[in-house]
């Protein structure tokens, strides 16, 4: 955490307490989330203006849409509000791109706490490639949590504040090839209140270069954390270097 923050230019002395807390709330809450009836988690979950906008009209496109959320804030309750508040009674759906725990007591936990009416859970293996691709080629809504290390061969490595991080490009490609929407999306936690969703629009049209296009999603990624740091997960060891992945050093020297 101490790392990452001062990666970012953040005192991490003044920030930890803070962002120690959020961590604490997020874990805590997620459970409640996977476990309450959409309808009373519904009320305390509400969206800015410009989310509602977004978002509505995203969807009267027709297009298939991307949207791309850091962990920061309830980044559980965000798909859930989408789906319950743009998707119920329509025949559209989000496939939500999730990488399966390692430990074998938690997969069926999570499996469930995503899989609700309206969101389509889709493990980071191949069924769940094959899922995206037939997401986006159906007009349909997909989720990615993009500041997570993808597996060797899923990433580049781009800068992510300032530092080489290997950076996932399979949502960049696949949103590329159908021509999606593309959408960052954030559940900000507000003491007391619950969740208040916000969203904002990448217009840069994607280039199908893949270390280009990761180079302007983490830049996306980076002005939303700058907005809720202490909300962040900066505890995730973002900057590792996956199993048979080259160090960004040697990969320069190629």
């Amino acid at each position: 955490m101490a790392e990452n923050l001062a990666q970012a230019g953040y005192d991490s002395d003044a920030y930890s307490p803070a962002v120690s807390r959020e961590l604490g709330k997020q874990a805590a809450e997620t459970a409640w989330i996977w476990g309450k009836p959409r309808k009373a988690l519904m009320k305390h979950v509400s969206a800015t203006a410009e989310a509602e906008r977004i978002i509505g009209d995203a969807l009267a496109s027709g297009r298939p849409i991307l949207f791309i959320t850091p962990h920061i804030g309830s980044f559980e309750v965000a798909p859930v509000w989408l789906a319950e508040r743009f998707l119920a009674g329509t025949d559209r759906y989000m496939a939500i791109l999730y990488r399966i725990p390692k430990k074998s007591i938690l997969q069926n936990v999570v499996l469930h706490g995503r899989e609700t009416p309206g969101i389509r859970p889709a493990p980071a293996t191949l069924k769940g490639v094959r899922m995206l691709v037939s997401s986006f080629r159906g007009g349909q809504v997909v989720g990615v949590l993009p500041d997570q290390v993808p597996s060797k061969g899923e990433g580049v490595w781009v800068n992510f504040f300032g530092r080489p991080a290997y950076t996932m490009t399979l949502p960049l490609r696949l949103a590329h090839q159908f021509d999606a929407v593309k959408i960052v999306a954030w559940g900000c936690r507000i003491s007391s209140r619950g969740w208040e969703i916000d969203a904002r629009l990448w217009n840069e049209p994607l280039t199908g270069n893949m270390k280009d296009d990761a180079v302007t999603m983490n830049q996306h990624l980076e002005r939303v954390i700058r907005l809720l740091p202490e909300q962040y997960l900066w505890a995730y060891n973002r900057y590792k270097c996956p199993a048979g992945v080259n160090p960004p050093e040697e990969q320069a020297k190629e």
